[in-house]
């Protein structure tokens, strides 16, 4: 049976690749089997190579006609040249019996016969278990998921559909590549669409960071003027930019932004700058728990303690300046009630009632005002009751201190502060710390305080600063209340404030959760209309907050927990924001961040999808820890030697199809399939918003009507958060887009 399938035999043999003859019979380079009549030679196709009890696995990647002419055996005539039909193919995997692994462990051998691949050759290969149940799947794999996530079909192989392992592909992360136009939006959004459609799937977590504004139309539909409706099983939140929206705008708080999102919006330089903003950072975060007033108290009452108790050591003392010292640090005590429980256990009561004690017996004798300086010495009975009562106190406050860790915080830590104390009481605290360098600092720091009032002065940023004549108050819980609004997830019952304290439409993400949301498999970013000038920094600001969310709760989660959350962060365009550093840029705060996320993310269940359309512009380091490849048509010669240097060699002879790749058609390489396969892309339905325009139909319409300019334009200059109404114009746009798959 297998002299049916046989096509051909091996003509040469290198560590890579195998070239094969083609058999004489093969006329029109078509063999017929039980399995019907199959192609030979054609680009992509698989082929089978015994060796031994295995199978070697190749693809196809180039066939051609080799002359040659023979000479007789005394050299006295030449034959006409005849063809002889060849073909290369590149080795990928072996066949053991009825399993299949990526590799070569052995080779063939000149002669070796080669077969066409069978039907039950590519169950094996592509680990079709889930063949079958695809979207109607009713039953959960409890085992392992496998390769069950259709990505497409396959363009070779009729009816043959190319499957996915969720787990590779998210948790080792994946690049989608393509020149703008070859169908990376649709791709993405047809695999989400995919995982959604499966009724085993209770729960997902995707994030899309979105620069075009253009997948809401992909999980959602339009109703009209009463807003949107979700699509299938998709259960979308998309948070838009546009400042007009101010009951779904995106709103990031800036205090959960760390040191280095503060250094590098503001761009402190080192030296000067960078410090006094450190500074400045970590005194205006202390009073919010406060480790600051704490360390401060603890070293004032040390050093009051120690004068008490050096007081009844010396000669010459008085009980003025004994009271003096014991009133002074009962009135400093006043107000400080939450910090002394953060000191001491019993919140301090000890501590004041010695003072009060002391002072009492001081001011005893002391006498009239206008005769303390002539007070009396200290007598025996209180000097030792001085030392009897502080004692134990001061021995509290030198040993373990209070009997509660005292809540870390630092310039990093995401708590409150008012922009404006921060803006005109710690900075200028931070700009003193050295008396004597004081006006240097000013002087050296001028440029940053500019950029500071700059910005919290600018409309655009209010977003993130709040309104540029107010300031936002602390709502309970807000940074928990962000990451499940950003993450899906729902409010939980956690205890948030209510609209008599935080008012509508302050916080739209707080708005949501406390209106007891549901929880969301899709969140979608849209930062289309965000200033490019922090485009950066709020990448990275959502990119890094998640990330250490995962890594706590693995550490304080308990058990099991690490990986109990898994995420999916989609990077749209993602050259904007994590460019390869060229000679004489800056560093880029969402390079670093996204770098970090590229090599730690996937021990703490977070998965990046990169898509592009400049893989050479991308950060090496995101791009190189990417073990997944979905690649589109690619033609910039650069796009394709960059790309060509960061998969393996052996991939080289398969790349050189992308610059004639179709839409919707893309090469999948990597540890998310079996092995390397040409894929038509499932399509997305509906689509995103990436169509190519339609520039001839809009040409030929009869009395079009013009866009509403006066409307947009007043909605662009704030002057009003209506829309405009929708014309005829918009519905032949959306025609236009129910079969355009090319995004």
């Amino acid at each position: 049976m297998a002299s049916d399938f046989e096509i051909g035999r091996i003509f040469a043999v290198d560590t890579a690749q195998v070239t094969i003859e083609l058999n004489a019979d093969l006329k029109a380079l078509t063999r017929t089997t039980y399995e019907g009549a199959q192609e030979v030679g054609r680009i992509n196709s698989y082929i089978i190579i015994p060796v031994g009890a295995r199978r070697l696995v190749a693809m196809v990647t180039r066939v051609f006609l080799a002359e040659e002419a023979e000479i007789s055996a005394d050299r006295t005539m030449v034959t006409l040249p005849s063809a002889s039909r060849r073909m290369k193919a590149t080795l990928i995997g072996t066949i053991d019996g009825k399993a299949y692994t990526q590799g070569i462990t052995v080779f063939p051998v000149l002669d070796n016969p080669v077969l066409l691949v069978t039907s039950q050759d590519l169950q094996i290969i592509f680990d079709q278990q889930c063949v079958g149940m695809g979207e109607e799947s009713q039953k959960p794999n409890l085992n392992g998921p496998g390769f069950c996530i259709r990505l497409g079909d396959s363009p070779i192989f009729e009816g043959f559909s190319i499957q996915v392992n969720p787990d590779s592909l998210f948790g080792k992360h994946i690049a989608i590549l393509g020149s703008t136009g070859s169908g990376k939006s649709c791709t993405i959004a047809s695999l989400i669409q995919s995982i959604l459609s499966r009724q085993d799937i209770k729960r997902t977590h995707f994030v899309i960071l979105d620069t075009n504004g253009e997948y809401r139309s992909a999980f959602q539909k339009q109703k009209g003027s009463e807003g949107w409706e979700n699509v299938g099983n998709s259960k979308c939140l998309c948070i838009p930019s546009d400042a007009q929206r101010r009951a779904e705008r995106l709103i990031i708080p800036y205090w959960f932004m760390n040191a280095d999102d503060f250094v590098r919006l503001f761009r402190a330089s080192p030296g000067i700058q960078r410090p006094v903003l450190l500074d400045a950072l970590r005194l205006a975060r202390s009073p919010a728990v406060p480790q600051g007033n704490i360390l401060q108290l603890r070293q004032l009452l040390l050093q009051d303690l120690h004068r008490l108790i050096a007081h009844t050591e010396e000669s010459g003392k008085t009980s003025a300046e004994v009271e003096d010292i014991a009133r002074g640090c009962t009135r400093y005590l006043e107000d400080k009630d939450k910090i002394l429980k953060e000191i001491f256990t019993d919140g301090g009561d000890n501590l004041r009632k010695a003072l009060n004690e002391i002072a009492g017996k001081a001011r005893h004798l002391v006498g009239e005002p206008d005769v303390r300086r002539f007070s009396k010495p200290l007598p025996l009975d209180l000097q030792q009751s001085i030392k009897s009562n502080l004692q134990p106190i001061l021995q509290s406050l030198i040993g373990a201190g209070s009997t509660r860790p005292i809540p870390q915080v630092s310039a990093d830590s995401p708590l409150f502060f008012g922009k404006e104390s921060f803006k005109r009481e710690y900075i200028e605290k931070a700009m003193r710390r050295d008396e004597s360098g004081g006006a240097r600092a000013r002087e050296y720091c001028a440029t940053m305080l500019m950029r500071i009032y700059r910005l919290l002065e600018d409309k655009r940023f209010e977003f993130l600063f709040g309104p540029v004549d107010g300031e936002w108050q602390e709502p309970l819980n807000s940074l928990a209340t962000f990451l499940r609004d950003v993450i899906g997830l729902s409010n939980g019952n956690q205890n948030m404030s209510p609209e008599s304290e935080v008012r509508q439409e302050v916080f739209p993400f707080y708005d949501r959760q406390r209106s007891g949301t549901s929880g969301h498999n899709v969140v979608i970013l849209d930062l289309s209309l965000l200033a490019s000038e922090v485009l950066e920094n709020v990448t990275a600001l959502i990119g890094r907050t998640i990330l250490e969310f995962l890594q706590r709760l693995g550490e304080y989660g308990g058990e099991n927990a690490r990986g109990s959350l898994p995420i999916v962060l989609i990077l749209e365009e993602a050259q904007n924001y994590i460019r390869e550093m060229r000679f004489g840029e800056d560093e880029s705060i969402s390079r670093v961040v996204f770098e970090r996320i590229a090599r730690e993310g996937r021990k703490y269940g977070l998965g990046l999808v990169v898509a592009s359309q400049r893989p050479s512009e991308l950060s090496k380091t995101v791009l190189s820890q990417c073990n997944s490849f979905i690649v589109h048509r690619l033609q910039n010669p650069e796009d394709l030697r960059y790309f060509k240097e960061i998969v393996p060699e052996i991939y080289g002879p398969l790349l050189n199809q992308l610059p004639a790749l179709a839409p919707q058609t893309a090469l999948v390489l990597g540890e998310c399939v079996r092995a390397p396969a040409l894929v038509r892309i499932r399509e997305a339905r509906p689509i995103p918003r990436s169509r190519d325009p339609k520039f001839y139909k809009y040409w030929i319409v009869d009395k079009p009507q013009d866009p509403k300019v006066e409307e947009i334009c007043k909605i662009w200059e704030g002057k009003t958060a209506e829309k405009p109404e929708r014309t005829s114009t918009d519905a032949l746009t959306e025609k236009d887009g129910q079969g355009d798959i090319n995004g």
